[in-house]
């Protein structure tokens, strides 16, 4: 099975557990592109309560690792300030992005549901976040 398509079926699965939509899109090179739509965001941690997600893979996956999300660049804390490690914007899919470099620091699996695990990954550090 190719990258892709095991993204897409990880895809549908995320989809499943957590109701939102989910876009898988190739890009040039060696680049695979996992959009999920309208993600909410922890209360009262940014200034809006939802944002599309990006998470990039390349074609290897499910054997390298997923690393990073990326948000909607103008999304900034409540406060107005950038988290840690978000301050850089970047360019996919005609959009601007805010990168988090925020890093998994576990074992990546790759028998498992990436996607899905690289989610309950972001939402976790969000939730930490919000704690602060």
């Amino acid at each position: 099975m190719s990258a892709k398509e095991t993204l897409e079926r990880h895809a549908g699965e995320l989809h499943e557990a957590t109701g939102l939509g989910v876009d898988v899109v190739e890009a040039e090179g060696n680049r695979i592109f996992i959009l999920i739509r309208e993600v909410p965001l922890p209360p009262g941690l940014f200034k809006v309560n939802k944002s599309d997600v990006l998470f990039l893979a390349d074609n290897q996956y499910p054997f390298s690792a997923l690393d990073m999300f990326w948000i909607d660049a103008s999304v900034v804390r409540a406060d107005g300030t950038v988290p840690q490690g978000a301050e850089q914007i970047e360019d996919y899919l005609d959009r601007h992005w805010r990168r988090f470099s925020w890093h998994r620091n576990g074992v990546w699996n790759p028998t498992s549901n990436g996607l899905l695990d690289h989610f309950y990954f972001m939402e976790s550090r969000w939730a930490a976040e919000a704690k602060r």
